[in-house]
Parts: C-alpha cells; sequence; structure tokens
C-alpha cells in the first residue's frame, strides 16, 4: 500500500516537472528574441566547450577534454549569463545589436586566445597592457589560422541570417527585473561553484577558478575563458595599482642591509673571467648518491670524477617552497626566495628583476639563453625567463627533434646531442641554464637503460628506479662534455651542475622506507643537493659552507668577477666561496648548518617572509618601457 503510494507521488511529480518544462520552452521560443537570447546563450556555451577541447588536443585525446569540458559546463553558463543579463537594461532593436556584438566579441576573444596560446602557450590579457614585457615573450607570428578555427565565426553568419530572414526584432522595453533575476542567477552559480572547487575542494586535483594553476591550459579549465580573463584582469590591475608600505620597503631593506657581509676579495674572484656559462639544472638529483656505490657500481662516477676537478660544495640545500623545477629557475636566476602559498612563476610572471642573472650578463655582452624540453607556458617559464629574468633566447621543445624518450620526456642523451650541436653556432661568451627530465619521478626508466643489476626488490622499487635513472644521466652529462669538447668550448666554459630539488626522498619516503638494501646508507632524507662547479684550471676544493639555490647568483657573479655593487642590495644569497656564516634556511623554517647568534636566526627565519615581501610589492621592479 505504501509502495502504490510512493509511486503515485512519483509519477505526479514526475508529470508536474514535464509540465513544468514544456511551459519554460513554450516561454522560451513564444517570441523570436526571446528565441534569439535563447540562441545566443547556448552558441556562446558550445563555442566555450569546443575552444577548450581545442586547447587540448596537444596535451590529450579529444574525447577527454570534450567529456572534461562537458562536465565545468554549468560554471561556463554562470559567467556567460552574468554579461548576457546586461542585454535586459538596453530596449527594442538596440537589444538585438547587443547580442549579436557580445556573441561577435566572445569569438574574436576565442579566437585570439587560440592564436596566441598555439604560439605561447597562454593567453592574452590585461597584463599584457599592464606589464608590456609579457606580451608574446616567444617572439614568434601570433596568426596562426587553422581550420577548426572556422566554426566560432561561422555560427554568427548563421544567426544574422536567420535575423534577416524571419525579420527578427524586439518589441520590450528595459526589463530591470529580468536584469536583477538573471544576474542573480548568473552569481548563485559563481558563488556555488567557488566554494564547490576553491574552498571545499570537492573536485579533483589541479581544478580551480580563483587560482592559477602550473599552466594555463589547467587554469582555464574550471573557470573557462570569461572566468579566467575576468579573474586575470582583476589580479592583474590590483598588481600594477598596488603600493607597498613603507614599512615593507624598510624591513628588506634593513634585511639586504645585513645580508651583506662585507668582506674583502679572496683568491676565487673573477678565476672565470669572461668564460661561458653553461647552468645543468638535474632533474630530482640529491646529493647522497655522489661518490657512492652499489654492488660495487658507482651511481654517478663522472659526476664523481668531477667533484675531485672542481669546486664541490658538499653542503647546498634545496630552498624550494611552493614549487619544484620552476622554483629552482626563480632562485638561481633572482636569488630571492619564493613564495610558499602558490606558485611565484604562475602568479607572479609579470614581475621583473633588475638584477637577474642573465640581465647581469646581458649588460656584459653576453649571449643569454635559456632552453627547456618542453612546451613554452609549462608552470609559465618562458614569460619568466624572457619579461622576468631577461634571457634573450629561448628554446622550446619545438626546437628540438622529439627522438627519443626517457623517463619524464624528451632522453637526456638527445637533449644533451642537439643542444651542443646548437651551442656550437652561439656568439660567445654565452650564458645557458637547461634542465634535463629523463630522472624525472617516479623513475620508471625503461630496461634497456638500467646498467646497475639491482636485486629484482630494489629494481622494482622507486629507489631503485632513482638509482638507475641518475646512473643514465651520469653517462649523459660525461656525453655532453665530451661535446663540448669535440666543438672546443669545453676549455673556455664554466659548467654548473645542481640538483633542482629532492627526489626520491621527497615524493616516495615513505615507500623506500621500507626496503632493507645495502646497510641502509641512503635512508636519510637530509634536503642536500650536489653543486658542482666546473672549469679546465679551476681549483679543485670541496666547500662546506652550508648554503642554498638562492646562493648561485652571488657566487657565481662573484666567480665571474663582477662588482658585488651590481647585486648586493637585490640577491638574499651570499657568496659561498667567500663568507664567514656557516648557515642557511629551507622550506618550513628550518635552518641548515651553524648560526653563529640570535640575530643571524632572526635573519634567516625571516627570509621566506622577506622574498614574499619583495615578490608580491615588485619591488626590484624596473621600468619595462626603457628596456622593451
Amino acid at each position: 500500500m505504501k509502495l502504490t503510494s510512493l509511486a503515485f507521488k512519483l509519477r505526479n511529480y514526475a508529470i508536474s516537472l514535464i509540465k513544468k518544462f514544456i511551459l519554460i520552452t513554450k516561454e522560451i521560443f513564444s517570441t523570436s528574441i526571446k528565441k534569439l537570447r535563447f540562441v545566443t546563450v547556448l552558441d556562446m556555451l558550445i563555442k566555450t566547450i569546443l575552444f577548450l577541447t581545442v586547447l587540448h588536443d596537444t596535451a590529450i585525446s579529444r574525447n577527454n577534454a570534450l567529456y572534461t569540458s562537458i562536465k565545468f559546463s554549468l560554471v561556463y553558463l554562470g559567467f556567460i549569463l552574468f554579461i548576457y543579463s546586461f542585454g535586459y537594461l538596453i530596449s527594442k532593436y538596440k537589444q538585438t545589436l547587443f547580442y549579436l556584438i557580445l556573441n561577435f566579441l566572445y569569438s574574436i576573444l576565442l579566437i585570439g586566445d587560440l592564436w596566441y596560446f598555439r604560439v605561447n602557450r597562454d593567453f592574452l590579457g590585461v597584463k599584457n597592457i599592464l606589464f608590456p614585457g609579457t606580451f608574446n615573450p616567444t617572439g614568434l607570428p601570433l596568426y596562426n589560422l587553422k581550420f577548426i578555427d572556422i566554426f566560432f565565426i561561422i555560427d554568427l553568419i548563421i544567426i544574422i541570417s536567420w535575423i534577416i530572414i524571419f525579420k527578427v526584432k524586439n518589441p520590450y522595453k528595459k526589463n530591470i527585473h529580468n536584469f536583477i533575476t538573471t544576474i542573480k542567477s548568473s552569481l548563485i552559480i559563481i558563488i556555488i561553484s567557488i566554494l564547490y572547487f576553491d574552498v571545499f575542494t570537492l573536485s579533483d586535483f589541479g581544478n580551480s577558478i580563483l587560482y592559477k594553476q602550473w599552466s594555463t591550459l589547467m587554469s582555464v579549465q574550471a573557470p573557462g575563458p570569461l572566468g579566467y580573463h575576468t579573474l586575470e584582469a582583476f589580479k592583474s590591475a590590483s598588481k600594477a595599482f598596488y603600493n607597498s608600505s613603507t614599512n615593507d620597503k624598510k624591513e628588506i631593506t634593513d634585511w639586504f642591509k645585513y645580508n651583506d657581509e662585507n668582506l674583502k676579495p679572496n683568491e676565487y674572484f673573477g678565476i672565470f673571467k669572461n668564460r661561458n656559462v653553461i647552468f645543468l639544472q638535474i632533474e630530482s638529483m640529491e646529493n647522497f648518491v655522489i661518490n657512492h656505490k652499489i654492488n660495487g657500481k658507482e651511481i654517478t662516477p663522472f659526476l664523481n670524477k668531477l667533484t675531485k676537478q672542481s669546486l664541490y660544495f658538499n653542503n647546498f640545500y634545496e630552498q624550494n617552497n611552493g614549487a619544484n623545477s620552476i622554483d629552482c629557475d626563480f632562485m638561481i636566476n633572482t636569488s630571492v626566495y619564493p613564495l610558499g602559498d602558490r606558485i611565484t612563476a604562475t602568479n607572479y610572471g609579470e614581475n621583473i628583476y633588475q638584477n637577474s642573472l642573465p640581465r647581469l650578463l646581458n649588460n656584459l655582452g653576453y649571449t643569454t639563453i635559456s632552453t627547456h624540453a618542453e612546451e613554452h607556458g609549462e608552470f609559465n617559464w618562458t614569460e619568466l625567463h624572457k619579461n622576468g629574468f631577461g634571457a634573450q633566447n629561448l628554446w622550446s621543445i619545438k626546437d628540438y627533434n622529439y627522438d627519443e624518450i626517457v623517463g619524464y620526456g624528451l632522453s637526456d642523451k638527445s637533449f644533451f646531442t642537439q643542444l651542443s650541436e646548437k651551442l656550437k653556432n652561439v656568439n660567445q661568451p654565452f650564458f645557458l641554464q637547461m634542465p634535463t627530465l629523463s630522472s624525472h619521478g617516479p623513475f620508471n626508466i625503461d630496461n634497456k637503460y638500467r646498467q646497475l643489476n639491482l636485486p629484482k626488490e630494489i629494481d622494482e622499487s622507486y629507489l631503485g628506479g632513482y638509482f638507475e635513472s641518475l646512473h643514465y644521466t651520469d653517462s649523459q652529462i660525461e656525453l655532453f662534455f665530451n661535446k663540448l669538447k669535440q666543438y672546443n668550448l669545453l676549455d673556455n666554459s664554466v659548467i654548473v651542475i645542481y640538483g633542482d630539488h629532492a627526489g626520491v626522498h621527497k615524493y616516495y619516503n615513505d615507500s623506500i622506507q621500507k626496503l632493507d638494501f645495502d646497510n641502509n646508507w641512503w635512508k636519510e632524507y637530509d634536503h642536500k643537493l650536489p653543486l658542482i662547479i666546473y672549469s679546465s684550471n679551476a681549483p679543485a676544493q670541496n666547500i662546506t659552507a652550508s648554503g642554498g639555490q638562492v646562493d648561485m647568483l652571488p657566487t657565481i657573479s662573484y666567480l665571474l668577477g663582477l662588482d658585488k655593487s651590481l647585486y648586493k642590495d637585490t640577491s638574499m644569497g651570499r657568496v659561498l666561496v667567500n663568507t664567514n656564516r656557516d648557515a642557511t634556511i629551507i622550506k618550513g623554517n628550518n635552518i641548515k648548518g651553524t648560526i653563529k647568534d640570535s640575530e643571524e636566526e632572526k635573519h634567516l627565519l625571516d627570509a621566506y617572509s622577506i622574498g614574499e615581501k619583495i615578490i608580491k610589492d615588485n619591488y626590484l621592479s624596473i621600468d619595462t618601457k626603457k628596456e622593451h
């Protein structure tokens, strides 16, 4: 009896919903102007989904992209309804014109974004006006029409034809009630979406409306193009017109003043003057593998050899904060501690660092090059290196033949081989910085590249994969040295080799701690990275001073003989070959080394917060109009 009653109620409820749907449908299509309004909203929504699908077609399958975009369609609808609602404030024929212009401008926005994205893996925005240095960092032509782009225009031709043929007109005057109702509905959708994605984080990893992700492709997925551009315009404007407080400026100035040790030059000053500088940023390389053997084999035989012919810094620490590899890029080029609450590169790519390492070397006549075997725009490296650091040349994966994959991407062997071929044609002296990829986690290097003959349990673990990955990379570094020698570049170059962040301990520590292998000498996570600075006829010396990635800019500048006045008031690091301090700080305000007194301790504990103020205040900026 109860089931029959429940079924009867459900049936009536379903009938009621169907009747309401029919009434709403009749209302929507009751007049030509209402049809136009509906078609405008639906058309803009379809174009949004198509746009996001096209964006993804080089990263994931089109089917997955379409499905993902449809999942977020309600959010897109919220932003579309927001701008659509203003049509109700326009009377009669002008409203018809408003919806046509709105749809046309939206198509232009999407096509412009597509063309810009295909070149820079980013979108045009207000930041390109307020911060001119961010515009088209690749310098490549932006016109790149493709057949799919026609679908963002052809719909307008059909709609205009329909309006003319069926004489679509709006007989109504302004309707404040409909405006308020529609804009309320849009805001409710947007607010609920923000709560869902950003406040309660109920969606998958990386889905966010308010916060920039590691790529523009990820950042636009949840809010859609309208939401993305709205937020971008607001953030750019707030940064452009932000004024830092007097207290902040004083704190920063005082911090730099204490940081300057004001020591006389020693025997290391200028020993590498006028030489080429090559930064090899080795993915996930920790210091614990250096000068160690397993199964009687050295893990990194070539690097071990270099440590005995170079300046080897054996108390050098990772200082990455809110990000990983791109934080390392940031620190070695600016000597500023990165943010912890977000990724510095993707959220503050418009900042300019007047005394970045590339800019210092540009002024000395160096050819400066930054190269990643990745797409332009990944982690915003293109904008960061061109605009932020002032690198003259950017080489992306498009500048290489993607002929062999080992680990995470283009093999180190192929990368180093092709890179050395390119360098022989570069004007000297040059400065090059590049990160490798083959030793990236999860360290699933193919069997044909494994040479350490590890026990089965270890070989199949993250630890074994890590050892094998670095063993492979080590041999490719040796290959690169041989290529440089072949092209008569080695003797006139300084090769700086370092890890970008910890690897197996950082990401898989819980897993590897369960293993029992070779007396477990590898278990400690000490946050140390290797730093090796090699040049022919250079002194071979172990440098024991505790330091980190922010120290690389002042240290290299000192070895090249740059006057310290060029960087001492903008670098948060120290000259590790000429220092009386033996302490540094890493993420979590964890001090490494030995501090002298409470004043030095406070200085170190303030470092990350001072770095945050420098970045958010754009404290080290210069007039972009003078440079660009």
